[in-house]
């Protein structure tokens, strides 16, 4: 039997990319067995696999061709300490260095239980952004709702 946790995460997986089909209408599908399989302590993976291969193996979601210069990780979690993005939180610092493992723009797509979805990116881009965000570091982290609608073009074409 599967841990629900891991269905959960890939529930969730499945609807990001689902709902970035629908918005860009390209193919984004969920990496199957999706792991980190090139990031953290696997990053010596890089060296060995081709450009297709690493295109198919970085991040949660494979992004079709016309955006093989971002990266798109996926949490989904039942809790979060809010609280603690005014210090330290190591469970989103984890989180974010596992994004930025990528040598591609990466956003970090988080769904937490009864208190909203969002978008993690460098502090860098923080101009795509139009409503209310925070800073996080060297992150910048806003809603998810409108964050793709309101940036495809910029995403498709000034990103890459």
């Amino acid at each position: 039997m599967s841990n629900p946790n891991k269905q959960k995460g890939n529930r969730w997986e499945r609807d990001v990319a689902d709902h970035l089909s629908a918005i860009f209408g390209l193919s984004f599908q969920r990496i199957p067995n999706s792991g980190a399989f090139v990031g953290g302590k696997n990053n010596f993976r890089k060296d060995i696999l081709s450009e297709s291969q690493l295109l198919l193996s970085n991040g949660d979601i494979i992004v079709p061709d016309e955006l093989k210069h971002i990266s798109l990780e996926c949490k989904s979690y039942k809790d979060f300490s809010f609280s603690s993005l005014f210090t330290t939180n190591k469970t989103l610092d984890g989180w974010i260095e596992q994004s930025k493992s990528s040598d591609r723009q990466w956003f970090l797509v988080i769904k937490i239980t009864h208190s909203g979805s969002f978008v993690v990116f460098d502090k860098s881009m923080k101009w795509l952004v139009s409503g209310p965000y925070m800073k996080y570091k060297t992150s910048t982290i806003c809603s998810l709702d409108g964050f793709f609608e309101n940036n495809k073009d910029i995403i498709l074409n000034k990103l890459g």
